[in-house]
């Protein structure tokens, strides 16, 4: 007896290819079937022909290979262990493979052999035309014409691989929404067959599962489709506006190299900080067009805040987005009033992170000081950089600005560019002394504008540290409750269960001191145990609350009796470090406990605030022309810091898609604007539902897009702004029906980008 000897490298291979057959509980894959090229032969006498053979599926049991291979009768046609077949005389026979297992596996393969060489005339097809979905497969068989012809070999194409394929067999497979032709030729004869590829999309909604009708399907790019659908039997849930939900989608595949989302800012040159989305695209489209890189899509994406007639002391910043925006590592602008974001990760993969958080510092020689925002509000002894993507309501350019009188410095561009989480180095090109700015903003606008300067830091002295309040009238007028100006004191008194009343905004800032408090003497005709205060904000009127814990207690009411009036103090550094609290504007609401027959007194209610020693403007004197600054942005996500210098970070309203489920739903029908990814993160889902338009397209909750989402694949998604503003642009071209009849001018967009 032999033994041989099998090398370690030998046996790694060979126990891979028996793995590689194996299913996973570790058994052999049953073959099931042969594929067999050509799969009839016309032959002349001495000439040969090599047959194919492939198991199905490709990976079966591997003993049953090599294939056992004979001819019916050896005197017409021979053929070898590996399936050449060779004609030897005039006649018809069959070729047979077989599986050397099961037997039964077997594919016949007739032969015809002539004594002369029989032309082909022809190609008969069938099925004639095909019609199929994505990713189903169709058989098409062609016969030769006449049926001896002899010499014919079958080669199949596809038109374009994209719509669909076909394989040596003839088997078509649809591989997206289109129509092409496959053909199949020997020699000089040619036939087509025309293809059409249908992709009807199902979406499940709550318990209902509904058709899609596909509207328009366009292959944007290499791995970025956009596809508009209507689901005709759609109804919002609310019983308004009829039937129909029209979606456009845009899938992004990020594995396609050059493939990119990033944020894009409404430019700084238009009035009001606001910019029609196809004014983004050609803006950018205009100015990518030496890079390498173009848009070829657009949608809104967070919602803004400010108008014109806002009293907040954001007299300069006119519709200032809500959460975080950086640009390609250029801070926008930080968070105003919340910390939510999606974040595009300098790798291009996207994320989100309920809690983005910004700090920064500036430093020269030996000296630093805090940064507190940029392009935003300089409050009281605070540090603020201005950029050229400032927002700028009165200016056609960027702006620098503050409510104090204030120092400005000038810098040069930033060496190397615009980063996040890294040391930028600047120089200081001018130096502006005492600049005062008018609240609110009045004509002529004070400040600096920018003129082809990188940056612009902005510091000033600390306000007054005490100020005194009012309950005010406007804009929120009291709730469920009568509050009567009574010169000296205000008399309050409860009507209903939620009485309510603001008071007049802050005057000054009081974000950077070291103590501040809220305080008023009251009389009470009975002990108030749930008293809240709501620490309001521009964004939202109520804010954030301190619970029902806060006590007035009983000392009868008799206002001229100056033993009855009785303190009341609040401690607000919570509020100002928790809640971004205590710039100009912001307001206090109180809640006089929860039910009406309270009768309460109020007098001497004010703020009052203790500042450090130093502040932002000493810091700027102290400054030279020629001087280098250097700047730190960091940007950390869920209390940690991150590596990108290149970032794109834009804010959102709600995530409305967690790990595959629908989440956080506001049941409102709306247009809606979202974007979702993947589990893997490598493929972005841009959706734009339109809304408020009857029988036509209905709006949706925000629970009906996160379903609408994960049935186009998604597995993370988050609410954008909606409503009029609401708009999908592709190619610069508006494809949805904006419900305010055109697109909307908007604070800032979502654009994909390809490479050239």
């Amino acid at each position: 007896m032999c033994f041989k000897t099998f090398t370690p490298f030998f046996i790694s291979i060979l126990a891979i290819i028996i793995t590689s057959c194996k299913d996973d509980s570790g058994n052999a894959i049953a073959l099931t079937d042969i594929n067999v090229t050509p799969d009839k032969l016309s032959l002349v006498v001495g000439e040969a022909r090599q047959i194919q053979a492939q198991p199905v599926p490709e990976k079966a049991n591997p003993d049953e290979m090599p294939f056992k291979w004979e001819s019916r009768n050896s005197q017409v046609a021979s053929v070898s262990s590996s399936g050449m077949v060779k004609a030897l005389s005039s006649g018809e026979t069959d070729i047979i493979v077989s599986a050397r297992i099961n037997k039964s596996i077997h594919k016949i393969i007739p032969v015809t052999v002539n004594t002369i060489h029989v032309p082909l005339t022809n190609i008969s097809v069938s099925p004639e035309s095909v019609t199929i979905e994505v990713d189903e497969t169709r058989q098409i068989t062609a016969t030769p014409e006449p049926k001896n012809a002899t010499g014919t070999l079958f080669v199949w194409n596809s038109e374009n691989e994209e719509i669909a394929t076909v394989n040596s067999y003839g088997i078509v497979k649809g591989i997206s929404k289109g129509s092409t032709f496959v053909t199949v030729k020997s020699g000089d004869i040619e036939k087509k067959i025309p293809v059409s590829v249908s992709q009807t999309l199902k979406i499940k909604i709550g318990n209902h599962t509904y058709s899609a009708d596909t509207l328009n399907y366009e292959i944007i790019s290499e791995g970025i489709q956009w596809l508009k659908f209507s689901l005709p039997e759609f109804t919002n849930g609310f019983g308004t506006l009829g039937k129909g939900l029209v979606v456009n989608t845009l899938e992004v595949d990020l594995s396609y190299p050059g493939n990119g989302i990033e944020v894009t800012p409404a430019s700084q040159a238009t009035w009001g900080n606001i910019e029609r989305p196809t004014a983004m695209y050609k803006r950018l489209h205009d100015k990518y067009s030496a890079s390498g890189k173009h848009p070829v899509a657009v949608i809104n994406a967070d919602f803004f805040l400010l108008s014109n007639s806002n009293n907040t002391g954001y007299a300069y910043i006119n519709n200032r987005p809500l959460g975080a925006e950086i640009y390609n590592g250029m801070v926008v602008q930080t968070p105003f009033s919340w910390n939510n974001g999606i974040i595009i990760r300098d790798n291009g993969l996207p994320e989100i992170s309920p809690n983005v958080n910004f700090s920064g510092t500036v430093s020269s020689g030996n000296k630093s000081f805090p940064l507190t925002e940029v392009n935003g509000y300089a409050g009281a002894g605070e540090l603020v950089l201005f950029n050229n993507l400032a927002n700028s309501y009165p200016t056609d350019s960027a702006f620098a600005w503050s409510p104090y009188t204030s120092t400005m410095v000038s810098l040069s561009h930033p060496k190397g560019g615009w980063r996040v989480n890294d040391l930028m180095e600047f120089t200081v090109t001018g130096i502006d002394y005492d600049v005062e700015t008018t609240i609110p903003a009045e004509s002529p606008y004070k400040g600096k504008d920018f003129n082809g300067q990188g940056a612009i830091l902005v510091g000033n002295s600390f306000g007054n540290g005490t100020q005194l309040l009012k309950l005010a009238n406007t804009p929120y007028p009291a709730n469920d409750m009568t509050v009567e100006d009574k010169q000296s004191y205000w008399e309050l008194k409860t009507t209903d269960g939620d009485p309510n009343s603001y008071t007049t905004p802050l005057t000054s800032s009081v974000g950077s001191s070291i103590k501040a408090e809220f305080s008023f003497e009251y009389q009470s005709a009975s002990d108030i145990a749930n008293m809240q205060i709501f620490y309001g904000t521009p964004s939202a009127a109520a804010g954030v609350s301190t619970g029902e814990n806060l006590h007035l207690t009983r000392t009868g009411i008799d206002p001229v009796d100056e033993n009855k009036w009785k303190s009341f103090t609040h401690d607000l550094q919570s509020a100002i470090s928790n809640h971004r609290w205590g710039k100009t504007g912001h307001t206090l609401r109180l809640d006089i406990g929860n039910k009406s027959g309270h009768h309460v007194l109020i007098r001497n209610m004010k703020i009052s605030a203790s500042f450090p020693e130093n502040d932002s403007k000493i810091f700027l004197n102290q400054l030279n022309i020629g001087d280098e600054i250097r700047v730190v942005m960091n940007i950390q996500l869920n209390g940690q810091p991150i590596e990108d210098k290149h970032p794109n970070i834009v804010g959102y309203q709600e995530v409305i898609l967690q790990n595959g489920n629908p989440s956080n739903t506001w049941n409102e029908a709306h247009p809606r604007t979202a974007i979702g990814y993947s589990k893997d993160r490598k493929k972005i889902y841009l959706i734009v539902v339109d809304g408020r338009q009857n029988n036509y397209s209905v709006g949706a909750t925000t629970g009906q897009v996160a379903e609408i989402l994960k049935a186009l694949g998604a597995y993370t998604g988050v609410n954008l702004d909606g409503g009029g503003s609401s708009c999908m642009v592709v190619n610069g071209e508006v494809k949805n029906k904006p419900s305010d009849g055109s697109e909307r001018a908007v604070a800032n967009g979502i654009m994909v980008t390809v490479k050239n």
